[in-house]
């Protein structure tokens, strides 16, 4: 008896199931690694975007000035909204205007809201960041040396500014610590009840 050359069927569906079981293990690896690349886009998005804004916020706090005229907007932390007043300096803000600038939560994620005052047209300057779900602010007062969660003294300037970035529960880089004016004592490192 003469064998003819070639496979048999049951070495074909065997080549067939071990080709399957590989491609599929191949798919499997490219899906993690397309998930994980797409996860790590994500985080480098909210960690640029919280960059940006901790840099517009130093800028912005370091140029805080406090109300000039009667009627002049004050500095004001209240129910999660800091308000206050800065001359224009960075981007995107007009160096030739003083600007009232307002930060709260809204359903896009944080707000930030800047005002010419004066002589500009009130075309405000509007940004949300929606990787930015939640945020932390604390003022220190000029008189003592413990962080305050709303400060409502418009015509006292605190002297300095404590704000911590949270993405859910992971914070998005450092806080940003502004001192605003200059003090007799020096502001503490240690951010202690602070975010």
């Amino acid at each position: 008896m003469r064998r003819a050359s070639g496979f048999t069927l049951l070495e074909v569906l065997v080549a067939i199931v071990l080709t399957s079981i590989v491609a599929l293990l191949a798919y499997a690896t490219a899906q993690v690694s397309f998930d994980a690349r797409a996860r790590l886009g994500a985080d480098l998005g909210r960690l640029q975007g919280g960059r940006a804004l901790r840099e517009f916020l130093q800028d912005a706090l370091r140029n805080a000035q406090a109300p000039q005229r009667p009627g002049d907007p004050g500095f004001t932390l209240q129910a999660g909204r800091l308000s206050f007043v800065t001359a224009g300096g960075g981007t995107p803000l007009d160096p030739g205007y003083d600007w009232l600038v307002t930060l709260g939560p809204s359903a896009s994620g944080l707000e930030v809201v800047a005002v010419p005052i004066g002589r500009a047209p009130p075309i405000p300057v509007t940004f949300a960041l929606p990787a930015v779900t939640r945020w932390d602010a604390r003022v220190l007062a000029p008189w003592g040396s413990q962080w305050l969660e709303e400060w409502l003294s418009g015509k006292v300037m605190p002297r300095a500014v404590a704000i911590m970035l949270w993405h859910e529960s992971e914070p998005l880089g450092p806080p940003v610590l502004v001192e605003l004016a200059p003090s007799p004592a020096p502001v503490v490192d240690s951010l202690e009840g602070s975010p």
